[in-house]
């Protein structure tokens, strides 16, 4: 698949974690658009029609598993959503999992595991 076809969107309410993951996916062959609200961010996947989006749990204006839910009921099983949450315990990740989340990444989120999901494309 050509590089500029694999749009991302990352999701979260702390600017310069958006700019810094941002560059590294875009370091790494990916095309990136970010969003710091889940308002923004129904409006980025909209226009953008990414393969994934990469969300924070711990939104402002709506929590990210709501966000998940609405995600999934709108794109189905298409849209991957992997979520990044700095809650522990296997209650934050079973309730991710119902709400339609592929994938749950732990904060800090590391650039290893974060590149089994987005491994380097040039």
């Amino acid at each position: 698949m050509p590089q500029e076809d694999i749009r991302v969107v990352l999701v979260d309410d702390d600017l310069d974690a958006c700019e810094a993951l941002s560059e590294l996916l875009k370091d790494d062959g990916y095309s990136v658009r970010f969003a710091t609200t889940a308002e923004d961010a129904m409006i980025a996947v909209d226009e953008y029609k990414p393969v994934c989006a990469l969300l924070d749990l711990g939104l402002p204006d709506l929590d990210g598993v709501e966000l998940s839910k609405r995600l999934r009921t709108r794109y189905g099983p298409d849209l991957v959503l992997i979520a990044v949450t700095g809650r522990t315990g296997s209650h934050a990740h079973d309730e991710a999992m119902r709400a339609g989340i592929d994938h749950v990444l732990s904060k800090p989120l590391s650039v290893e595991r974060l590149r089994r999901f987005f491994p380097p494309r040039g």
